[in-house]
């Protein structure tokens, strides 16, 4: 019974996560669009819930420290939905490392780990997206 639970609350967070995504452009005359990784994962997500729920003796266990943890995944989940609401607006960049920080400080990382680690992961994963896959990715509605 946890397993079903456990597989429709995916599917419950696949749902808003493909509806904030289809929010950005999927597909552009220069190939894939800014929407399209966020469209595979919540597709990805869709499919696990649904075989969890559904899959006849899926065996999971909740361990009993379960409020803590819980807190944790509400937080990241709700973080991910953040980072799609400031996509369009604040661009890749920003919207990346305030979300980067904000999950690294969630899970324990100091502010001296967390900000260069945070600048240097937008700094990298942008560079990856524009030159080497040729895949925009939003600059933000306030720049010209």
């Amino acid at each position: 019974m946890a397993a079903r639970i456990f597989g429709l609350g995916v599917v419950a967070i696949g749902a808003v996560y493909l509806a904030l995504a289809l929010q950005l452009p999927v597909h552009t005359l220069n190939g894939p669009g800014a929407g399209f990784f966020p469209l595979v994962i919540a597709a990805g997500l869709l499919v696990t819930g649904v075989a969890t729920a559904l899959l006849p003796g899926a065996n999971l266990t909740i361990e009993p420290a379960f409020p803590e943890r819980a807190l944790k995944v509400a937080a990241a989940f709700i973080s991910l939905m953040v980072f799609c609401l400031l996509l369009p607006r604040l661009g890749y960049i920003i919207s990346g490392v305030a979300v980067m920080i904000a999950m690294l400080k969630l899970f324990g990382a100091s502010w001296r780990l967390a900000v260069p680690l945070a600048i240097g992961s937008a700094i990298v994963t942008y560079y990856l997206f524009i030159a080497l896959l040729g895949l925009p990715l939003p600059r933000g509605s306030w720049l010209p």
